[in-house]
């Protein structure tokens, strides 16, 4: 039976909100949470691991510290990046995510889907163990289809929270999730 890990890893707080920058990078606390994972239990052993990452600043700089310590590349990945509003004035995007979390599946934007399906499938096909740094709601589009809950949001992860799927014989066996808090979501 072969066993594959795929650590999901939430970035470190911005600097900014989505509002008021387009691709914040991370705070000083930010930054101290990305170091911080250097001491977290479950990230001591990621030598066979391949490092992705979202394409947002926040997501790279929080990669940085892991990615460092064990010699990794870190691959971009379009796939993780947060959910897509481009599309949605910046004065409404609060309002419109708040819909967005309340809305079951099949009420969902064509795009919302799309990109949820992305998620679920790339993460389906790793054939080997990755940790992927990325967001708030990526986690939970991912998560909550594991699930099989009807809706995006299942938890609020805290600034580098940690998700741990487990995949045997290329099937996924189990989720363990840290750090439920409310924060807030900066896309």
């Amino acid at each position: 039976m072969s066993q594959i890990e795929i650590i999901f890893i939430r970035h470190g707080e911005a600097a900014n909100r989505w509002g008021d920058h387009p691709d914040p990078g991370l705070s000083d606390k930010g930054k101290m949470q990305s170091n911080n994972l250097l001491k977290h239990k479950e990230l001591q052993h990621l030598e066979k691991y391949s490092f992705l990452s979202s394409p947002k600043l926040r997501a790279i700089e929080t990669a940085k510290p892991l990615a460092k310590k064990f010699n990794k590349e870190v691959m971009l990945d379009d796939t993780f990046i947060e959910i897509p509003s481009d599309n949605i004035k910046a004065s409404e995007k609060q309002k419109w995510l708040e819909g967005i979390i309340k809305c079951k599946n099949n009420d969902l934007p064509n795009f919302v889907k799309s990109w949820r399906k992305n998620i679920f499938d790339k993460t389906k096909s790793f054939n080997g163990n990755v940790v992927i740094f990325s967001h708030f709601m990526v986690m939970n589009a991912l998560v909550s289809e594991l699930a099989k809950i009807d809706r995006l949001l299942y938890f609020y992860p805290d600034y580098t929270s940690v998700v741990k799927i487990v995949m045997k014989d290329l099937k996924f066996d189990y989720f363990t999730l840290e750090g439920n808090k409310k924060t807030s979501i900066n896309l």
